[in-house]
């Protein structure tokens, strides 16, 4: 094979006019079009331009015989997805070069591969050849036929060939069109030498700066943009062409695809997708990344009716039968999925896509390992793709297998050190060398090495007792065992999850993989960590137990019901909000709540609601219903169907059994928040303005407004909390027991049970403050101190087994501060629990002590008492040799040496 040319784009071309005489006068007879972008009358390119195509089709066809006419008109039809209209107006009349490229450019836009080769060869082989801003476009066109009919080194030559064009031509000879195809080249062969990939971004906007009628430069870097996840400049390319054309049905897809990267949902009315496709019903990728919203929603059926009605329009396009190959795939339609196949295969057999589709499709699906086979069957096909090494490395980690994911990744990077998920994910497991694996069968714990002593014996017993019960209540164990990942930092665990940092949420299950953050990387009373791993576990059974099939409103409802069994949770305010609001989804639409939110909130609100489901179908049906639903969704069933066939009753019966109980439990309480949207009230922010001279004070006015509305849950929390704060115990207590009747389980971290705990202290009563405590506690089980403080008045009131029952659960929301092992340490001794003693000192090692000797020479103190004498004997030569002349220490030395 001949050595390629030189992967640089040198020549920084210069903006001005063609240079005179590198165009043929022969091809002169027709402007040639700016890319995507035509000319033509005046008042018609005029029209296109800013969007509006209904008048800029009647202006061309007015004046369908000047010059560039029937290319606007082609271009105007194709916008709005009259592809076969805008073919006929380019095969009539006199077939110039410029019509002839247009012809070619829509065919391969509908999949019509073969006839779009023969003519872009045919006009590639035009005696004196054509002029650049032809050329290069055609050339690049081309190559993309030739590299999805699998000849891929036919392709690298062409795009090889169409850089060294660029790097010859002299300042200011090249115009917008073959600038556009410059960059796409770079951009194409970015894998062989990644400055080409800066280069493309430069060429692109030398193109646009040339010509900023012609959206193609801008579309096409956004697109290369998103390709590396930077979606912040991505959105302004697309950004930059709808200022123009706010109609443009490609840079409304890409704000689209923007937000899908970003995680984001756009509110109802405000969806760029279904603007693209009111402008054009047909456009194949917009119809394609609408199938793949439907699929991520689990609207399976709706997936499929709408993948077949896009591959009906264009039947040879490739994306809407990559998008129909993924909807039968996802609905395990083996025979269909195997035919939509061969019809792809045959018509472009080198094109990764397909397998792309289903890889993408499965990862969202959560059946990581058919990720993992489809994209490296599309890494195959294409050994260049990032997008198949990415999604091979990424579900190769999701499923455990780490050294082969990370040299894939590894490989990817080489190619494309621009992928941002390809670089974090790499980055993260470097970091992850530094962490501690402790195999502890079926668990495989993985540990930020500073925490490890403390943590690892709290998550292995959490883990282990969570799978006990999961296989007591599910009859379910993973076969393969557990690789349970934390992470001190949240980014890290973010990237562990999506490969990008501001996930926001707490803890991901990849099936016998999860990942959750460190209590570390949380302030104590934010977060649980224990029943966060409870929740992810809970997904590991039920994943497993339906081979990943079970639906993401299901499994999620499935883990919030077993952690709030297990740990307790109050009423969040934002579901009562939306209870309030009427923005519940019914029971058949509660994926789109995950996956599409449309407002701030939604998705927390559907966790809880999908809990409140699956709590009614075992109250009405008993649990057998839940495992028969899960057999059923193994099966391959829809949530309607297993709804239907398990329970007996349509949806619709379960969604009105839901709705009537949530009413009836809710109902007061939601409507007690007032009319104002959100949540239970807060604290005013520190530095807030005073309040005017005359008017009521800020105590008097949150007294006021509770008295005008003792039915307003808020107003009485915010003068219940005004009047405890001002030491109007009595006061307050009546607002705080008001708001407490009005919404008995709120889950607020500000909760009326907190401050009438309080308020019980401060007047000495013991019972009645630690009874406060434990109401609010059962609602918010992450509040850390308000553990400590029952800690303190039970052992106060010598209640030690209930004083360290708190510690305990203290531990379960963060177990990082020495001080409650202490304590826990204590109450173990005094009730002879050596075992608990033991970890508890160990733990209180572990948390780095200000005076390490004497924490090893508890340790070892306990150790003794438990019977380790060995282990005594080590941890108190420890401890001398940090304080040599420490008397307690050389005491128990000598008494351990006694006993032998």
């Amino acid at each position: 094979m001949r050595p390629r040319l030189p992967l640089v784009l040198t020549r920084a071309a210069a903006l001005g006019l063609l240079a005179a005489g590198f165009a043929p006068a022969a091809a002169a007879q027709e402007p040639v079009p700016a890319g995507a972008w035509p000319g033509g009358p005046e008042a018609a390119a005029e029209a296109l331009r800013r969007g509006a195509y209904e008048e800029a089709e009647s202006a061309y066809r007015e004046e369908i015989e000047s010059p560039g006419a029937r290319l606007g008109l082609a271009e105007t039809l194709r916008l709005t997805g009259r592809y076969r209209e805008a073919l006929e107006t380019l095969e009539s009349g006199e077939a110039s070069p410029p019509r002839r490229l247009a012809r070619a450019r829509l065919l391969r836009e509908t999949g019509e591969t073969a006839p779009a080769r023969r003519l872009l060869g045919a006009l590639l082989a035009e005696p004196g050849g054509l002029p650049a801003d032809l050329d290069l476009p055609a050339q690049v066109e081309l190559a993309e036929l030739e590299m999805t009919a699998g000849e891929r080194e036919a392709a690298l030559d062409r795009l090889d060939r169409v850089i060294t064009a660029y790097n010859r031509a002299p300042p200011g000879a090249l115009g917008a069109p073959a600038l556009t195809a410059a960059g796409t080249a770079a951009a194409r062969l970015g894998f062989r030498s990644t400055g080409l990939f800066r280069d493309a971004l430069r060429v692109f906007d030398e193109a646009a700066l040339l010509d900023p009628a012609d959206p193609a430069p801008r579309l096409r870097a956004g697109n290369l943009l998103l390709e590396k996840f930077n979606t912040a400049d991505a959105l302004d390319s697309f950004t930059s062409v709808l200022e123009r054309n706010p109609r443009h049905p490609d840079a409304l897809l890409g704000l689209a695809r923007v937000a899908r990267q970003r995680g984001q949902a756009h509110p109802e009315g405000e969806d760029p997708l279904a603007a693209a496709l009111a402008v054009n019903p047909g456009h194949p990728e917009a119809a394609a990344f609408r199938v793949r919203r439907l699929l991520e929603a689990e609207r399976t059926e709706e997936a499929i009716a709408a993948a077949e009605a896009a591959s009906s329009l264009l039947p040879e396009a490739p994306e809407p039968l990559a998008a129909l190959g993924a909807a039968f795939f996802l609905a395990d339609r083996g025979e269909r999925l195997a035919e939509t196949e061969s019809r792809f295969r045959a018509l472009r057999p080198g094109d990764p896509r397909f397998d792309l589709g289903l890889a993408e499709a499965a990862e969202r699906g959560r059946r990581y390992r058919e990720a993992a086979e489809r994209a490296r069957a599309a890494a195959a096909l294409r050994p260049d793709s990032p997008a198949a090494a990415r999604l091979l490395g990424q579900n190769l980690l999701r499923l455990g297998e780490m050294d082969e994911g990370r040299a894939v990744l590894r490989d990817a990077f080489r190619r494309d050190p621009f992928d941002a998920l390809v670089k974090n994910t790499l980055d993260l497991l470097d970091e992850l060398d530094g962490f501690r694996v402790l195999d502890l069968p079926p668990l495989t714990l993985v540990l930020p090495e500073a925490e490890a002593d403390l943590l690892a014996p709290y998550v292995e017993e959490v883990a282990r007792e969570a799978l006990a019960e999961f296989a007591d209540r599910y009859g379910f164990r993973p076969e393969a065992g557990v690789r349970i990942e934390l992470y001190d930092r949240s980014a890290d665990f973010s990237v562990r999850t999506v490969g990008l940092a501001g996930i926001g949420a707490h803890g991901v299950c990849f099936g016998d993989t999860l990942a959750m953050e460190s209590p570390s990387a949380r302030p104590p009373g934010g977060y649980h960590w224990a029943s966060t791993l409870w929740h992810e576990l809970g997904h590991t059974i039920t994943m497993g137990l339906t081979d990943n099939r079970i639906p993401r409103w299901f499994t999620e409802g499935l883990s919030q019901y077993e952690e709030r069994r297990r740990f307790g949770d109050g009423v969040p305010a934002p579901f009562l909000a939306a209870l309030r609001d009427d923005r519940l989804l019914p029971v058949g639409e509660m994926n789109e709540g995950f996956v599409r939110p449309k407002w701030p909130g939604q998705v927390g609100v559907s966790y809880y609601h999908a809990s409140l489901v699956v709590e009614q179908i075992e109250a009405d049906h008993g649990f057998p219903a839940i495992l028969g639903m899960l057999r059923a969704f193994r099966r391959g069933a829809s949530s309607a169907e297993a709804i239907e066939t398990v329970l007996g009753a349509p949806v619709e019966a379960l969604d009105a059994a839901v709705s009537a109980r949530i009413e009836e439990r809710f109902g007061r309480a939601a409507a007690s928040l007032g009319a104002a949207r959100g949540g239970a009230p807060t604290r005013p922010a520190p530095g807030a303005r005073p309040v005017e001279e005359g008017a009521p004070s800020g105590l008097e006015a949150s007294v006021e407004a509770a008295e005008r509305s003792p039915e307003d849950f808020p107003s009485q929390l915010r003068a219940g909390v005004a009047l405890f704060e001002a030491e109007r115990d009595e006061e307050a207590a009546d607002h705080l027991r008001r708001a407490a009747d009005l919404i008995p389980e709120y889950g607020g971290s500000n909760g009326p049970f907190r401050f009438l705990a309080r308020i019980h202290r401060r007047a000495g009563r013991g019972p009645q403050a630690a009874g406060a405590l434990r109401r609010h506690l059962a609602r918010v089980p992450s509040a850390y101190e308000d553990w400590l403080l029952l800690a303190e008045i039970e052992r106060e009131a010598g209640n030690h087994q209930a004083a360290a029952e708190a510690l305990e659960s203290a531990l379960l929301a963060y177990p990082l501060f020495a001080e409650p092992h202490e304590l826990l340490a204590e109450a173990a001794a005094a009730a002879a629990d050596h075992r608990i003693e033991v970890r508890e000192r160990r733990a209180a090692l572990a948390a780095d002590p200000p005076d390490r000797a004497e924490a090893l020479f508890l340790l070892a103190s306990a150790l003794r008492r438990s019977g380790d004498r060995p282990a005594a004997r080590r941890r108190v030569l420890e401890a001398l040799e940090i304080a040599p002349t420490y008397d307690p220490a050389l005491r128990l030395l000598l008494d351990l040496r006694r006993e032998g």
